[in-house]
């Protein structure tokens, strides 16, 4: 009777090389998604700015009525 064929065992060198480009794709894979969660950021930024501005040209105030508005409002927390 014949011996059954057993999976040869990988040597520790293709292993670690193995174990390495799993290493890469996973650093890749954390750098696009650190990349878009910076582009979404930004586009929240510009959007949150813009709705900002709209107020203050529908309402006719200038950055300094706003900021002196802020102020007022919370003074100890503008202060710090």
């Amino acid at each position: 009777m014949a011996r059954p064929r057993t999976k040869a065992r990988k040597s520790y060198e293709e292993l670690l090389e193995e174990n390495a480009e799993r290493i890469r794709k996973h650093t890749e894979a954390l750098q696009s998604l650190e990349k878009e969660r910076k582009e979404l950021q930004a586009a929240k930024r510009d959007e949150e700015i813009q709705e900002l501005y709209q107020y203050m040209q529908a309402n006719g105030l200038s950055a300094q009525e706003v900021l002196e508005s802020l102020k007022e409002a919370r003074p100890e927390e503008i202060a710090s």
